[in-house]
């Protein structure tokens, strides 16, 4: 398939030298980019960071950081100043009965006070003497202060730190999906070595029934074996040949499952090429160190995504609890307004107990049945986000520590198969010996090299789910598996 690279990828600067040599590493796995006779190999790292650039559901974790900026800008709207104006008018008769126009400015600031300035001209036959102003109008300045409810929280900087709050949560869901969808990835690459691995040992047991079909035959043909040993290697040599097929099937769809994985820079999906092979570096052979494995536990209780969402969700409770007691108060608020004619500015000469306006309101609810209700199932929420977050850090903990055990003891199962390995492998060459001398059978070479093949199919199965298990516990401890 034809890979089209978008021109901005080809601009290069220091961040993106990683991001474009991963890039074109995936490009030459595609299909017909690698050559038949040159097998490409493909490192779980590259193709855990390949995913981790591409995926489109990584490029969808992204954008929650996106979404949740443009909520935190929504919210910090509430204190951008206002600018407006009001204008109304009558005429009738031709007599003007009113003409009032009213441009301000209202900005609110997060202690709770609101300012706001403009000028007032209302003029016309039928206003009374408390609307009327000069004919050039009043400027005034005026403030709006809470003493009660309101002093210490309101809803508007409740919303803002929620808002702020739900950026970190919103960060966290990230995370959380990455380290989801990397995790993933790393089964089926895992599974698509194994895979691979049994191919490659199916190919072997056909080879080397083929040979021995072709040698028993050519023995029979000089009188030194039965002509009934021919059906025996024949039926054998079948039997390799629908191990051989059957190989052949599973790792053809293992690694179209993991050609879903890979995606170019430009979202188009990418095919793996069949060329391509899967490698263990020997760091991926290390088991994870018992120090490592303490700190992941500690971290595991802290910087979890999941445990990081039930804090910043308690948090927000938290907020809304302290709105909740702010709404227990009593409402009083204080405005004051000084005015000044247009013509000159009193505010420069006078003080401000001359040309003013001030007032106040003031209200209580008597029952407070609405704010004790919510203020009650605020803290009803908040004890039921404590149980769930210890009821999680208790499960993150038991998978954590039971992936720990399962990766040991796969590390012990290894250790025995591939002594197991090395044993049947001496069995069956020295079985072939005797066979070459007259001393064995060829039922006994084909059991002997049978569980050869069987125990290293068994080793590479074994090597498969360490893998797995090893990517598991970072995932179990909320951390991205791409780490090892």
């Amino acid at each position: 398939m034809m890979i089209k690279v978008e021109k901005r990828i080809l601009i290069l600067k220091p961040k993106h030298f990683r991001r474009l040599f991963i890039l074109l590493f995936i490009l030459a796995l595609v299909k017909n980019q690698a050559s038949a006779q040159n097998d490409t190999l493909l490192s779980p790292k590259m193709f855990f960071e390949a995913v981790a650039l591409f995926h489109p559901l990584v490029r969808q974790a992204n954008l929650f950081n996106e979404a949740a900026e443009n909520e935190l800008m929504m919210t910090r709207g509430q204190f951008d100043p206002k600018l407006g104006a009001t204008f109304n008018q009558k005429s009738f008769d031709g007599k003007q009965y009113y003409n009032l126009f009213n441009p301000e400015l209202k900005i609110a600031t997060w202690p709770g006070i609101d300012i706001k300035a403009g000028l007032e001209r209302n003029v016309g036959t039928n206003l009374s003497s408390e609307e009327e102003t000069p004919q050039t109008g009043l400027q005034y300045l005026g403030v709006g202060l809470p003493l009660g409810q309101g002093l210490f929280t309101d809803v508007r900087r409740t919303t803002l730190k929620q808002a702020k709050i739900g950026l970190q949560m919103a960060q966290a869901e990230r995370n959380k999906q990455i380290n989801k969808v990397v995790y993933s990835s790393a089964k089926d690459y895992w599974e698509w070595y194994f895979n691979k691995e049994q191919l490659n040992n199916a190919k072997e047991a056909y080879r080397f029934a083929f040979e021995r079909y072709t040698a028993v035959n050519q023995r029979i043909m000089v009188g030194d074996l039965a002509p009934i040993d021919s059906v025996e290697a024949h039926i054998f040599l079948q039997d390799r040949e629908l191990f051989l097929n059957q190989s052949l099937f599973d790792e053809l769809n293992s690694r179209l499952i993991l050609s879903t994985y890979l995606w170019s820079a430009d979202a188009q999906p990418l095919d793996l090429g069949g060329s391509v092979k899967p490698e263990i570096p020997l760091a991926y052979m290390e088991l994870i160190s018992d120090s490592t494995t303490a700190r992941l536990m500690v971290l595991a209780k802290t910087q979890h995504p999941e445990i990081q969402k039930y804090q910043l969700k308690l948090n927000q409770l938290d907020l809304d609890r302290r709105l909740g007691k702010e709404m227990l108060k009593p409402s009083f608020n204080i405005n004051y307004t000084w005015l000044s004619r247009t013509d000159k500015s009193v505010w420069a000469t006078n003080t401000i107990d001359r040309n003013y306006k001030f007032g106040f309101d003031f209200g209580f609810p008597v029952l407070l049945r609405k704010e004790r209700g919510k203020l009650g199932l605020v803290q009803t929420k908040i004890l039921q986000t404590q149980l769930e977050q210890s009821q999680t850090i208790r499960n993150i903990e038991i998978d954590l520590t039971a992936s720990i055990n399962h990766l040991k003891n796969l590390e012990n199962l290894i250790g025995l198969q591939t002594s197991m390995v090395n044993n049947y492998l001496k069995l069956r060459n020295a079985e072939i010996k005797k066979f070459e001398n007259g001393e064995s059978s060829l039922f006994l070479i084909n059991s002997r090299e049978s569980k050869l093949i069987e125990s290293k199919i068994k080793l590479a199965s074994l090597i498969s789910k360490f893998q797995k298990e090893k990517a598991g516990v970072y995932y179990a401890a909320g951390r991205n598996p791409l780490l090892p």
